[in-house]
């Protein structure tokens, strides 16, 4: 019967430590997320979206320095 508790208590142990290490691990590559501006992240998009259809030879209609509609007339300062 001693054997089984050494056996249950390690196990608890290797448990609780590999939770503690996984916790640090994810808190260590979230501590600092990159940052971008909106339009910078807008263009980003943009440009994956057209290598994305390049690819799979879906063609688009737009051009990287087309302005879309909804944008020509999208003002800064909504209340979110």
């Amino acid at each position: 019967m001693p054997a089984g508790g050494l056996v249950f208590f390690l196990f608890a142990l290797l448990s609780i430590g590999a939770a503690i290490a996984l916790y640090a691990a994810i808190q260590g590559e979230t501590s600092d997320p990159p940052t971008m501006s909106r339009e910078e992240a807008e263009r980003r998009a943009r440009d994956e979206g057209m290598r994305y259809n390049e690819q799979r030879g879906r063609g688009t209609d737009r051009t990287d320095d087309r302005i879309d509609a909804r944008d020509r007339n999208r003002t800064d300062d909504r209340d979110w």
